[in-house]
């Protein structure tokens, strides 16, 4: 062992002088992007109303395919809110193209009651009204699909948003940094 650190020493001693050596110059450290790598997810989209004592806000998230639209209806007085309605259905969910033709409307094909009924929120309370589009059907429509319009129906309120869409999300650039190095070389021994 002893024998082995000698040696090493020596060695050291023997190619430390003609390794250091001085020069005048600067560097100049360069970085550049190689290649990158980023995700992409569909943003949610939401919009909202605020009329007398009512907020509207309308969510809609594109899950694994499906389309989640939801309708929230919040009472901020504070005396309750009624609403008197023709029959049993209480709200709609309509998505049209950008021309405004009809793609698919969340109660086609529905039957209700056809009875007066009322829905009431309570003060400082909420209702909350949700319809999903199955991936099927969302995959057949979501190419000239635009804008999805949500209402609680006998009111004078409609509200309407954009479809989610794709947006880049956590672009992870990769970068290569070098150096470069300016200069007149080692100082000449004199």
């Amino acid at each position: 062992m002893f024998k082995k650190l000698l040696m090493l020493l020596c060695a050291l001693f023997i190619a430390a002088p003609s390794m250091a050596s001085a020069g005048f110059g600067t560097g100049i450290g360069i970085t550049f992007p190689a290649s990158g790598s980023s995700t992409k997810t569909i943003g949610n989209t939401y919009a909202a109303l605020q009329l007398e004592q009512l907020t509207e806000e309308l969510t809609l998230q594109e899950r694994h395919g499906r389309l989640l639209l939801e309708l929230k209806v919040s009472n901020n007085g504070d005396t309750p809110y009624t609403i008197n309605h023709r029959n049993e259905q209480i709200y709609d969910f309509l998505i049209t193209d950008k021309n405004g033709k009809k793609m698919w409307q969340w109660s086609d094909g529905m039957a209700f009651t056809q009875a007066l009924c009322t829905t009431t929120i309570a003060p400082h309370s909420f209702e909350v009204y949700k319809a999903e589009l199955d991936s099927k059907d969302y995959r057949k429509i979501k190419d000239d699909a635009v804008l999805v319009t949500a209402y609680v129906l006998d009111t004078p309120c409609k509200l309407s948003a954009k479809l989610p869409t794709i947006i880049a999300s956590n672009s992870t650039p990769v970068l290569i940094h070098g150096g470069v190095i300016f200069g007149n070389g080692p100082l000449a021994d004199d």
